[in-house]
């Protein structure tokens, strides 16, 4: 399954929900939207079914510039851990 980056706003937040399979050919496109917003952002990753090293990799740069993640699958979130 091909990854969807939707980008919506609640309450002065942009929420980026990001459904699939996130790969190297992907991370381009969700760092430029995340980028391209100010304020609090959001990581909605309640329907990211897997992601490759470098969309994990991505996921966690993003959390590093702030993002919050929302609603990650035990799977996403043990891939999300940081292995140092």
């Amino acid at each position: 399954m091909p990854v969807r980056i939707r980008k919506t706003c609640e309450s002065n937040q942009t929420v980026f929900c990001v459904d699939g399979y996130l790969t190297a050919g992907d991370i381009d496109e969700l760092d430029r939207e995340y980028r391209s917003t100010q304020g609090s952002r959001i990581l909605d990753l309640s329907n990211l079914q897997s992601a490759d090293s470098d969309g994990v990799e991505c996921l966690r740069g993003l959390v590093s510039l702030g993002a919050e993640i929302r609603n990650p699958s035990q799977y996403i979130a043990l891939l999300l851990e940081d292995d140092s």
